[in-house]
């Protein structure tokens, strides 16, 4: 038998057709080829793809697991629809898991770890400078990805990534996503560093503070007043503390005027103790 450890017995890992049916429904939502709200034709589909309408089902019971899809009774199945009010939410939630993950990574501080992410970075402003948007999208949503990774939570992981997808369908349906390169790669900046600081606190508040902000300015949504402490341009534990006030001397009193109608200020006589005669 084998010692332990020993990986002659291990398969090599497999990848069903159903799942690489899912990929491909998944990639054509995000590059627009089907539509939120579109109806699914199964045959259609089934034939474009190349596959069975047997397991082009079994890729779409998937994707509904993951709310990607939605099956209405009597209809068919169409491509979800993500409303302002989900995305926010989605947001919220999301904000929170890279928080934590961001926790866990500034903790560790692994120079190895933050160098990818360097990396990472570089690539989507490349990809941004040569006007590819589509890749530096894609980029930035995988420089997100690998913080999760990062993390070594795969609880964590699994729910960062059960949001994930529908998340960057709504994305890439909006407009103002295409045009904020520069405020996304300054996010990073600010993320990167957050992280190289070792800050489990600060990197908690900068990644919390930076999605939550970003997701308000891309719905057009005003400051919830549950998340107003997470929405200053700086978190708290990021701001240096103001210098210390220090208040200045009081005005000298100046004496009262003398006037010839009031007598001049008298000076208090001092009495003399006078000794009793024993």
């Amino acid at each position: 038998m084998p010692a332990d450890g020993d990986d002659t017995w291990a398969l090599a890992p497999q990848r069903s057709l159903p799942e690489m049916v899912a990929e491909r429904v998944v990639e054509a939502m995000r590059n627009g080829t089907l539509r939120p709200g579109q109806r699914i034709v199964e045959a259609t589909l089934a034939g474009k793809l190349g596959v069975s309408r047997g397991s082009l089902r079994e890729a779409l019971k998937a994707l509904e697991a993951d709310h990607l899809v939605e099956s209405r009774r009597s209809h068919g199945t169409y491509v979800a629809q993500v409303t302002p009010v989900q995305a926010w939410r989605m947001v919220t939630v999301r904000a929170v898991l890279e928080g934590l993950a961001a926790r866990l990574v500034a903790a560790r501080c692994d120079p190895e770890v933050l160098g990818v992410l360097e990396a990472q970075h570089q690539r989507i402003r490349d990809h941004a400078d040569a006007g590819r948007i589509s890749e530096w999208r894609d980029q930035d949503w995988l420089f997100h990805e690998m913080v999760c990774r990062a993390a070594d939570n795969e609880f964590l992981l699994r729910s960062w990534q059960s949001l994930g997808n529908l998340i960057r369908l709504f994305l890439h349906q909006h407009q103002a996503f295409e045009l904020q390169a520069e405020d996304v790669l300054g996010n990073h900046e600010d993320l990167i560093a957050a992280l190289r600081a070792g800050d489990p606190d600060a990197a908690d508040l900068t990644f919390r503070s930076v999605i939550l902000r970003s997701g308000m300015r891309r719905l057009g949504l005003p400051p919830p007043p549950e998340f107003a402490s997470l929405l200053s341009d700086l978190p708290a534990a990021l701001t240096p503390p103001p210098p210390p006030t220090i208040a200045p001397p009081p005005p000298p009193v100046s004496p009262t005027p003398h006037t010839a109608s009031s007598p001049p200020p008298q000076t208090p006589r001092r009495r003399t103790r006078q000794r009793q005669q024993a």
